[in-house]
């Protein structure tokens, strides 16, 4: 299963390259362009305290089945995403990895990070959760992400003030920003 999931991220991610390295726009008009906010979707946010697991998704559905079914609290909106991705529209995949021995989710939007994850930390890849800025050109807010090495625990927010409270009182370290979003 993780041999088969990993060479689909890797397919995924030779394609879009390859898509973004044919297109007709310079780089430079690339750099211009912004996702259209009215595209945007929800990214949910929900969190296992038995697990200690922060879970993140775009699907309602999915959503709704971790919190019905898999011990999740749904906590909300975190942010807004985009769903797809032009390779012209300054978003970059927001990929999702999971690992089911210390029970943690993974966002990152570095394929150099999937493929480490993957390969030596036990993760599996579950996909894109959406597509985010790379960079505030756009309008977007950062994304921070935070790591609780006790706990084994992956946490984002857009709230500087709920990144330092977490920093501060309940053991996580700043992992600087994962890319920008649109807030709440």
């Amino acid at each position: 299963m993780k041999t088969t999931s990993f060479a689909l991220f890797a397919l995924t991610a030779v394609t879009q390259v390859l898509a973004a390295a044919t297109g007709t726009q310079s780089d430079a008009d690339r750099a211009l362009a912004c996702a259209s906010p009215s595209t945007a979707v929800p990214l949910l946010r929900g969190y296992n305290g038995n697990w200690r697991d922060h879970f993140y998704t775009a699907d309602r559905n999915e959503m709704n089945n971790a919190v019905s079914n898999i011990g999740y609290t749904a906590e909300g909106t975190a942010a807004y995403v985009f769903p797809g991705t032009t390779g012209s529209d300054g978003t970059t995949p927001f990929y999702r990895l999971w690992n089911p021995t210390h029970t943690d989710h993974f966002y990152t939007t570095s394929a150099t990070e999937v493929s480490s994850a993957v390969l030596q930390n036990g993760y599996e890849y579950e996909g894109i959760a959406g597509y985010i800025y790379q960079n505030a050109n756009c309008g977007g807010v950062p994304l921070f992400r935070l790591y609780s090495g006790s706990s084994v625990d992956h946490f984002y927010t857009t709230s500087a003030s709920e990144r330092d409270n977490a920093i501060r009182n309940l053991g996580y370290n700043d992992e600087g920003v994962s890319g920008y979003v649109l807030p709440v």
